[in-house]
């Protein structure tokens, strides 16, 4: 049977549809459901952030105490501590090589080579940030540098509120750059969110009893998928999953279930794509959740 040209078109535009649909299903996460988890001790109630070590160990750092503690997955234990000496708000963990760096919230990014060893020599760099507060802190393999993402808006200015910093660190130079490298648009996300059906959060006006959209996306972890190489954006308040390309684009946006998500303030990937995330105690206890890439 001979197809037209019409019926031809309709024919491959329907299995593009179903190649899409089957492509876009295998790279999402199941959210809801992770496919393990841990319940962290008391020691990681503040936990704040973690870094994949090896395929039996995390490095996790909490707020407030600059200690590294080493997490086995294995043996779901704290199998060692690396003390620093250091007080101060840490946000941030990732790993390069032997080399682990921290981030302080307040723009301060803490370098430990080779953490492992007894001498553990720290070297402290100031990047003179525009932004206030700093939490998210990974390793961009790639472009052989660190990204750092802003909580909250560049400068006192208000016409910034809107708007959340992504900078870069080059491990090259280890030259601080305060220049943003991506520029969030609080509005884009929340238009984003609508069109994906998201519910926006809101609050009681007290005077007139309506209700009033707020919608304040604040980036609490950052991290460089392995495989699709897009940035993930974490969160925390918001329980918002945000993923885009390196330029910036959003790609997909993803409601964190806080039944699930207590405090999400860590993550993670493995070099096959599986994510994790660690949350604070808050209310309840902390917990690494652990999601297969491609279910």
């Amino acid at each position: 049977m001979m197809l037209t040209k019409t019926k031809y078109s309709i024919l491959f535009g329907i299995c593009c549809l179903f190649l899409f649909a089957f492509i876009v299903d295998k790279q999402d996460y199941k959210l809801s459901s992770p496919d393990k988890s841990y319940t962290l001790p008391p020691t990681l109630n503040e936990i704040s952030g973690i870094t994949f070590l090896n395929e039996n160990e995390i490095a996790c750092v909490q707020d407030e105490l600059g200690i590294i503690y080493i997490y086995n997955l294995k043996e779901s234990k704290i199998t060692k501590e690396y003390k620093t000496g250091l007080v101060g708000d840490y946000e941030g963990i990732t790993l390069v090589g032997n080399t682990i760096y921290l981030l302080r919230s307040d723009g301060v990014l803490i370098e430990y080579p080779d953490f492992r060893s007894p001498n553990m020599k720290i070297k402290e760099y100031f990047l003179n940030l525009p932004s206030l507060n700093n939490e998210g802190l990974c390793y961009d393999m790639e472009n052989y540098r660190l990204l750092i993402a802003a909580k909250i808006k560049p400068g006192k200015e208000i016409e910034n509120k809107d708007l959340r910093y992504i900078y870069s660190f080059d491990l090259k130079t280890k030259a601080p750059n305060n220049a943003p490298i991506i520029k969030l648009d609080v509005n884009e996300i929340e238009t984003f969110a609508r069109k994906s059906n998201i519910p926006i959060p809101y609050r009681i006006n007290k005077q007139t009893g309506e209700k009033v959209d707020v919608f304040n996306f604040r980036p609490s972890e950052i991290a460089v998928h392995p495989i699709d190489k897009n940035i993930y954006v974490l969160s925390s308040n918001d329980k918002l999953l945000l993923m885009i390309d390196k330029l910036g684009e959003i790609k997909n946006l993803a409601k964190l279930d806080p039944k699930v998500f207590n405090k999400p303030e860590g993550l993670s990937f493995l070099s096959d794509g599986t994510m994790l995330i660690s949350n604070e105690a808050q209310k309840g206890k902390p917990t690494l959740l652990i999601f297969k890439y491609g279910n």
